[in-house]
């Protein structure tokens, strides 16, 4: 299903479509305000791109099946209607009024998520995922993942809002792990961590004094970068 540059266009809505096997792309469409899927509940692929009339959606089973996602240049300010319970890749960016994000069902990525250039408010909470490839953050004021138990990739948080973060569970990573310029950054807690596999970079992160919060840390499989003041 595609829709491109119309730009006259202010609704789209189905009260009967279920599924979407191929893509659901939307772009350029400069005063679309109303995007209603009263039946819809699988998607392969979203790619809504240059929607900046679009405020929210109303997906009233809800999509909880997708394979790839993308959101940007839109005024969405939450996601409500997508619940997915795994995804392959998911790329939020460059939706200033985003400032909640709850994918309650959430258990697995494939491939990565990824969060940029939203709302500076903008809180993301992913309360049941267990297992993903790769996470990046930027720009958020919160970030919540009580269930992260392994990361195959990397997990990297970038000039965050946030003034701590916590991951219960996580007991390794695959790839590097990154907390860089989040000036207010004062504390870290990963009391189960003990691998990470790439490296751990900590950075410009002004408020962050002391770095104990790994206690079961043994294994640091890349480099090893802390750039700040740091008590002893």
């Amino acid at each position: 299903m595609t829709c491109n540059n119309a730009t006259q266009l202010t609704a789209i809505t189905s009260d009967q479509l279920n599924v979407i096997s191929g893509t659901f792309s939307l772009t350029g469409l400069t005063i679309l305000s109303t995007l209603s899927f009263d039946s819809l509940t699988g998607v392969n692929q979203i790619n809504w791109v240059g929607l900046p009339a679009l405020q929210s959606l109303n997906f009233a089973q809800s999509v909880d099946r997708a394979n790839s996602i993308v959101i940007s240049n839109t005024q969405l300010n939450n996601i409500e209607g997508i619940d997915l319970t795994g995804v392959g890749s998911m790329d939020i960016n460059n939706n200033p009024y985003l400032t909640s994000v709850n994918v309650n069902q959430l258990k697995n990525v494939t491939t990565a998520i990824s969060f940029s250039a939203n709302g500076r408010d903008l809180e993301i909470l992913f309360p049941n995922l267990i297992d993903a490839a790769n996470l990046t953050f930027r720009n958020v004021s919160r970030v919540d993942m009580p269930s992260l138990a392994s990361v195959g990739g990397s997990i990297g948080f970038y000039s965050n809002s946030f003034k701590g973060f916590t991951a219960p569970n996580l007991t390794e990573t695959g790839g590097t792990l990154a907390f860089v310029d989040s000036p207010n950054l004062a504390n870290l807690s990963f009391p189960s961590l003990t691998t990470i596999g790439g490296g751990f970079l900590i950075a410009n992160n002004t408020d962050l004094k002391s770095i104990d919060g790994f206690p079961k840390l043994k294994t640091i499989v890349g480099a090893l970068d802390f750039a700040g003041t740091f008590d002893v």
